[in-house]
């Protein structure tokens, strides 16, 4: 996904977050070339929920090709994992049908929601930095 997206899409989570909702239905106008925000929120959402669950058995580069395929397969057996699995899909199909700014909203919250479960203590408290790393992280890919 295009950093540009990337950010457009922790624009509308934060949005959505903070119950602006003149900045979500700013952010929910697609411009030439764009995916509709919802399809947006979504496809973000798969390998943003992969890779905090590949962080946490310890899963980074460098690893022997042994090493990495005995992790992979200790992920695959986790409840969790298969869980985030089954929720990026969800909000696939979710994404699929022509959506307004309330599915959006939704669709932003749950996205959240499954970040904050991958943090110490989940408190929404922490939802502010997190946009914020992961908005660093999307303008360091732009340049």
């Amino acid at each position: 996904m295009p950093p540009d997206q990337i950010l457009r899409v922790l624009a509308a989570l934060e949005a959505a977050w903070t119950g602006d909702a003149q900045e979500l239905e700013s952010v929910a106008v697609t411009g030439p070339g764009e995916k509709p925000l919802h399809a947006a929120i979504a496809d973000y959402a798969d390998p943003a929920l992969q890779s905090l669950t590949a962080t946490g058995p310890g899963v980074h580069d460098g690893l022997l090709p042994d090493q990495l395929q005995a992790l992979i397969a200790q992920m695959g057996a986790e409840t969790g994992n298969r869980t985030t699995k089954l929720l990026a899909r969800t909000l696939q199909l979710w994404a699929a049908p022509p959506a307004g700014l309330t599915t959006v909203d939704d669709m932003a919250y749950v996205v959240i929601s499954a970040i904050l479960t991958f943090t110490p203590d989940g408190g929404q408290e922490q939802v502010p930095p997190i946009l914020a790393q992961l908005r660093t992280a999307a303008q360091a890919n732009r340049r």
